[in-house]
C-alpha cells in the first residue's frame, strides 16, 4: 500500500487540489485526520493534509508517520485513492452521516 505512494517531492507541480492522497490517518473520536500525498519510506516522512477538526486551521505540510501512531492515529485501511478534491469530498460526506 505505501509502495504506490509517491516519494517527496514526486507531485510538487500538481496543485494541491488535484494531487492524489493515497492514505489516510485518522483519529475517528476526535475527528483529526491527516491526508497523505507523497512519503519518504526511509525516514517515513510525508507530505500531506492534516486538520486537527479545525478546517480553518488546517494545512499542507510534512507529517512524522511515527509520531501519528504515537499519538494514536490509525491508518484507514479502507481508503481508496482519490484526488484531494474528492478527498475532502468524502470526508465532509463521512461527517453528514455518522
Amino acid at each position: 500500500m505505501s509502495e504506490d505512494v509517491p516519494e517527496l517531492y514526486a507531485t510538487e507541480n500538481i496543485p494541491f487540489g488535484k494531487k492524489i492522497i493515497f492514505q489516510r490517518y485518522q483519529i475517528k473520536e476526535i475527528g483529526f485526520y491527516w491526508l497523505i500525498a507523497e512519503l519518504d519510506r526511509k525516514r517515513n516522512l510525508a507530505f500531506g493534509y492534516a486538520n486537527l477538526n479545525n478546517d480553518m486551521f488546517a494545512e499542507w505540510g510534512y507529517i512524522s508517520i511515527d509520531e501519528l501512531i504515537d499519538s494514536g492515529a490509525e491508518l484507514d485501511r479502507d481508503w481508496k485513492p482519490c484526488t484531494y478534491r474528492a478527498a475532502k469530498e468524502r470526508i465532509a460526506k463521512e461527517k453528514r452521516v455518522g
